[in-house]
């Protein structure tokens, strides 16, 4: 079920497994829970779960997540409903009515709220800000009015060049925050710089990277006064024109004259500050307004970068949910097959595993790898239309029966040929019966006029029909089946494959065996 309260009355939480929403920014402190099976519906209608009744650009019925088990683990899925304002992902708009699974730190805004996705169970980087939320008399925090341009001298506009490339080519979140810190420490005369994000606490913020004295007794303190103020979307500035109370706990504690907090912006949610202080220093006045020009084009090109790196992570989420739905349906497939012929439960799994080992002491690619193990998985699938007298007769076939097993690897490629993910490994079904000696089926090819996959899987399906027991017989001595694939090289098998075969350690398998044997009926 969904938990949903206010900042002043929180929902108890359920599991720490759990995903939560929390407001960053809006009219409302609102927070979720999400866990279970049902789907979360998001809108205006008093009967969604989530209700943004005080939001007016939220759709009636605006966007849900939905879940499902991947695995052991729930994963959730956000969906714009063809909301008229749209739904915003870390600054990218959703397609309408195509789901994107959701992950941990992302921002998720529907006008005018902004909600961080949070696992309470993630280790983070997260600090106390310094409770100065009674502001001192004597202190000052306010917007600073955006410049026409022009303004930016030579050197700094010389710097601000320079770190950009340093920025787009970070290819994570902690490295371009560290190249940001950097550019804004040596292009300022502010000496003490931390690159932050909002969390949904209060109190808190993930510290990305620092640079001089933000750290304070090994603990980074930055105000929380300043940072509430930049997260409306506007550079702000704070500066200090009366002494105070230094034991207060505020801004003023650590002797901080000028102050400034800029927004990095994805969209129209801020997915990170750049602050920036001279704690325990001095700080020429006139110079702040060029240091704030400065870090606002800093952010715009962080923003730039950042947002370049979203679409690509949202593009991989695309891709891992599509990679997700196609092993599920493979699993079912190869549990399809598994049902028609009990006696070799676990099979096509033991290939796949076999197949893969063989490709990577071969030094094959990552996507090789994969279409290995995913053709090993469905080389089979043509025995679905073998009938099952055929497949569980104990005694020795008929030729017209052996004429009907041979067909399975033709009925496999049709069956496949309509998965266009499937394409890369159909060569594989195809051709995982043909022989070194051209005597093999369906197509007679020989030596490497058979597809690679198609030799490859060769070697490990025969070693498993070899290893395992049958309808007709028990599994064979390991030793004895090792020598038969050695004899059978150069006729049934691709010589230089089963050179590097024989040298395989088969413990794994061996365990694989033993646990798809306890699963068999008594």
């Amino acid at each position: 079920m969904l938990k949903i309260g206010s900042s002043d009355t929180l929902s108890p939480m359920s599991d720490a497994a759990d995903l939560q929403l929390k407001t960053i920014h809006g009219p409302e402190n609102l927070e979720a829970t999400l866990c279970g099976e049902k789907p979360i519906t998001i809108g205006r209608r008093p009967e969604h779960d989530l209700v943004l009744a005080s939001g007016a650009t939220v759709s009636r019925d605006h966007a849900v997540l939905t879940s499902h088990l991947f695995g052991k683990v729930r994963k959730w899925n956000l969906i714009d409903n063809g909301s008229r304002h749209g739904t915003f992902l870390n600054g990218v708009r959703l397609e309408a009515n195509r789901g994107v699974p959701i992950q941990a730190g992302d921002l998720i805004v529907i006008e005018p709220f902004t909600f961080q996705v949070v696992d309470p169970n993630q280790k983070r980087n997260l600090t106390q800000t310094i409770d100065d939320s009674l502001k001192a008399s004597g202190t000052s925090i306010r917007k600073i009015e955006k410049t026409q341009g022009g303004g930016l001298a030579h050197e700094k506009l010389k710097a601000l060049l320079a770190c950009s490339r340093a920025i787009h080519e970070a290819g994570s979140e902690i490295a371009m925050a560290a190249a940001v810190a950097e550019a804004a420490v040596a292009a300022t005369a502010f000496g003490n710089v931390a690159i932050v994000k909002p969390t949904g606490s209060e109190s808190m913020v993930e510290v990305l990277a620092t640079k001089g004295r933000i750290v304070n007794d090994g603990v980074p303190n930055i105000s929380r006064s300043l940072l509430d103020a930049a997260l409306e979307g506007e550079p702000v500035r704070f500066q200090r024109t009366e002494v105070v109370d230094d034991q207060a706990q505020s801004i003023m504690q650590y002797s901080i004259e000028e102050a400034l907090c800029v927004p990095i912006l994805l969209g129209h949610a801020v997915a990170g500050c750049i602050y920036l202080d001279n704690r325990d220093g001095q700080l020429q006045g006139q110079h702040v307004m060029d240091d704030v020009e400065f870090c606002t084009g800093l952010a715009e090109i962080t923003a730039l970068a950042m947002s370049n790196l979203m679409r690509v992570d949202i593009e991989r989420r695309h891709a891992e949910e599509r990679q997700g739905l196609l092993l599920g349906t493979v699993g079912a497939l190869v549990a399809a097959i598994d049902a028609k012929d009990t006696y070799t439960r676990g099979h096509s799994v033991r290939v796949a595993w076999l197949a893969k080992t063989l490709a990577i002491a071969l030094g094959l690619d990552e996507t090789a790898l994969e279409e290995i193990h995913i053709c090993g998985l469905v080389h089979d699938i043509g025995k679905i239309g073998i009938p099952e007298a055929i497949l569980r007769k104990a005694g020795k076939l008929t030729d017209d029966e052996y004429d009907r097993i041979k067909e399975h690897p033709a009925i496999g490629e049709k069956i496949l040929s309509g998965v266009p993910q499937l394409c890369e490994v159909l060569p594989g079904v195809r051709s995982h019966h043909e022989r070194w000696d051209g005597r093999g089926y369906p197509d007679r090819t020989k030596e490497k006029d058979t597809p690679f996959f198609g030799r490859l899987l060769g070697i490990a399906d025969a070693f498993d029909a070899m290893c395992s027991s049958r309808a007709y017989r028990d599994g064979l001595d390991r030793k004895e089946v090792l020598e038969e694939v050695k004899n059978c090289s150069g006729s049934q098998f691709d010589p230089e494959l089963v050179a590097v075969f024989l040298t395989l350690d088969f413990s794994e398998y061996d365990q694989m065996i033993i646990e798809h044997t306890s699963q068999d009926p008594v």
